[in-house]
C-alpha cells in the first residue's frame, strides 16, 4: 500500500485554519484518508483501547494481578496491530518520552536492588508508556489522529451519561456509587480517577471543537462537566478551575494579546489570594456543614474539605515526608513501597504517597527527582511547540484548532499531581501521545513557517 502524501504547504490556509471561528473549521477539515478504509484492525484497535481505558474495576469486578486490567490487554492488541501497521508501511517507530520513562525505571531498578523490594513497578512504567507510543505512531496520519479524537469524546461523552444515569436511577453497576458515600466512581473503583478522565475528554473537547456545532459541543461538556461533579473530587475540582483560567489565559496569549492575559491572571491571582486569606481566617465550617446537609454528593465533596480530606492528606504528606528525612541513603525506599514501609513503621494511616512529586523521590531518590523533572520539562516544551500561532500545518490544525487547550490540559495533571498520583494514569499516557502526535508529525516545518515570498536565503545579493 502506497504512503499517504502530505498536501502541499499553505502557510495562510493554516492560520485561518488555527484561529477560525468555533464553527469554522468544519469547513476546513480535511476527508479522512482512505488508510482508515484499509486498515480497518488498525481503526477497531484504536477506539477499543481508548474504549477500555475506564474498565478498571468494571461492575465492581477486582483488578487482577499486579493491578492489572482490561486496558492492559487492549493495550497489547493495540501495540501489536501498531507495530504491524508500521512494519508493513516501513514506518520508523517514534518513541516519544523514552529517555524520562528509561531514567524513571533505572532509578526505580537501583532503589529496588538496594531494597530487595519488587519490580513489577518497574514493568509498569514500560506498560504506560506504550500508550504514548502507539497513539503518537498512529497520529502520523491525520485520519487516525482524527479517529482517536472523535473516540476520546465520543466514548467518553457516552460513559458520562451512562454514569449520571446510574446515579439517578440508583443502578450502583452504572455509577459505580461507593457503598459507604454518595461519590461516583464509575468503572474506576476511585472517584477521583473517574474525575480525571471527565475532565480529560472535556479537554480534548474543547481543544478539538468537536461537536462543530457549538451547541452540540457545549451540551458535551455539560454532561462532562455533571459527572466529574459526581464524582465529589475536590482535587479534581480545584484543578479544572486553574485549568480553565489557564487555558483562557493561553487563548488570550495566542491571539496575541499578552498584556489583556497579564492583566487577567494578575487579578486572578490577587482574587486567589483573597480566597486564601479568607478561608484561613474565617471558619467556613458551618456554611459547609449548611451546604453539605442540601445534598450528599455535596456532603462527600465539599463537605470535606476541612475535614475528613484535609486530615488524611495531612496525615500521609507528614507521614511521607518523615520517611524521607530519615532515609539512609539516596536511592529510596524503591517502587510502589510507600505502602508497606506505612505498615512496617506502623503509623496511623497508612496510604499510598497520594503525591506524584514527593513519590517520586521517596520511592526512587534523586534519580527519580530529576526523571520526574525531565518529563515534565518534555511534556510542557511539546504543550508550547503545538500551541504557537501558526505552528500546526493545516490538516492538523483543522484537527485541533485549539491546541492551548492541551497546555491546559497538562496543568490539570500537574495540579492533581499534589493530591494523587496522577501520571501513572492510563489514560494520561494516551493524552500524552496525542501531544507527541502533534508535535512530532503535526508542525510546519521552517521553510513552511516562512512568510510567502521571503528568500531561502537571506544574504545580502553582493554576498551569495
Amino acid at each position: 500500500m502506497t504512503a499517504l502524501t502530505k498536501a502541499p504547504p499553505d502557510a495562510p490556509r493554516a492560520e485561518a485554519a488555527q484561529d477560525a471561528p468555533p464553527d469554522a473549521g468544519a469547513a476546513a477539515e480535511p476527508e479522512l484518508p482512505a488508510l482508515r478504509r484499509r486498515w480497518p484492525l488498525t481503526s477497531v484497535a484504536l477506539v477499543a483501547g481508548i474504549a477500555s481505558l475506564p474498565m478498571l474495576m468494571p461492575a465492581g469486578l477486582p483488578p487482577g494481578p499486579g493491578n492489572t486490567g482490561l486496558p492492559d490487554l487492549a493495550l497489547i492488541a493495540l501495540s501489536a496491530v501498531t507495530l504491524l501497521w508500521a512494519g508493513t508501511r516501513k514506518l520508523p517507530v517514534r518513541w516519544p518520552f523514552l529517555i524520562p520513562t528509561l531514567m524513571t525505571i533505572i532509578a526505580g531498578g537501583i532503589a529496588a536492588v538496594v531494597n530487595d523490594a519488587g519490580t513489577l513497578t518497574l514493568v509498569k512504567d514500560l506498560f504506560v508508556l506504550m500508550w504514548a507510543v502507539c497513539i503518537a505512531n498512529l497520529g502520523r496520519e491525520p485520519g487516525m489522529l482524527r479517529l482517536a479524537l472523535r473516540a476520546f469524546i465520543v466514548i467518553g461523552t457516552l460513559y458520562a451519561v451512562i454514569e449520571i444515569l446510574g446515579m439517578v436511577l440508583g443502578i450502583e453497576a452504572m455509577s459505580g456509587k461507593q457503598l459507604d458515600g454518595e461519590r461516583a466512581m464509575f468503572t474506576f473503583g476511585d472517584a477521583n480517577y473517574a474525575s480525571n478522565w471527565f475532565i480529560c475528554v472535556f479537554f480534548i473537547t474543547r481543544a478539538a471543537r468537536y461537536p462543530r456545532k457549538t451547541w452540540h459541543r457545549w451540551t458535551v461538556c455539560a454532561v462532562l462537566l455533571t459527572a466529574e461533579g459526581l464524582t465529589g473530587s475536590n482535587g479534581g475540582l480545584l484543578a479544572l478551575c486553574v485549568a480553565l483560567l489557564l487555558g483562557y489565559l493561553f487563548g488570550l496569549v495566542r491571539r496575541g494579546r499578552a498584556h489583556h492575559a497579564i492583566a487577567v491572571g494578575s487579578l486572578a491571582f490577587f482574587v486567589a489570594g483573597a480566597g486564601v486569606a479568607v478561608v484561613t481566617t474565617v471558619d467556613i465550617q458551618p456554611y459547609l456543614d449548611q451546604a453539605s446537609q442540601m445534598s450528599p454528593v455535596l456532603r462527600d465533596s465539599i463537605g470535606r474539605t476541612t475535614g475528613e480530606s484535609t486530615e488524611s492528606r495531612s496525615s500521609v504528606n507528614a507521614a511521607t515526608m518523615q520517611m524521607l528525612e530519615e532515609q539512609p541513603h539516596p536511592w529510596g525506599i524503591g517502587p510502589n513501597q510507600t505502602r508497606p514501609q506505612m505498615l512496617a513503621r506502623q503509623y496511623g494511616y497508612v496510604r499510598e504517597a497520594h503525591n506524584d512529586y514527593i513519590a517520586a523521590v521517596l520511592e526512587r531518590g534523586f534519580l527519580g527527582g530529576i526523571a520526574l523533572v525531565t518529563l515534565l520539562f518534555v511534556l510542557i516544551m511539546r504543550c508550547v511547540r503545538i500551541a504557537r500561532r501558526g505552528a500546526l500545518t493545516a490538516e492538523y490544525a483543522a484537527l485541533v484548532p485549539r491546541p492551548e487547550m492541551f497546555g491546559a490540559l497538562l496543568a490539570v495533571f500537574l495540579v492533581s499531581a499534589l493530591f494523587y498520583q496522577t501520571l501513572h494514569y492510563r489514560h494520561g499516557w494516551a493524552f500524552f501521545g496525542l501531544v507527541a502526535a502533534l508535535d512530532l508529525f503535526g508542525r510546519r516545518t521552517a521553510a513552511e513557517r516562512r512568510p510567502p515570498g521571503t528568500p531561502d536565503d537571506p544574504a545580502p545579493e553582493g554576498a551569495r
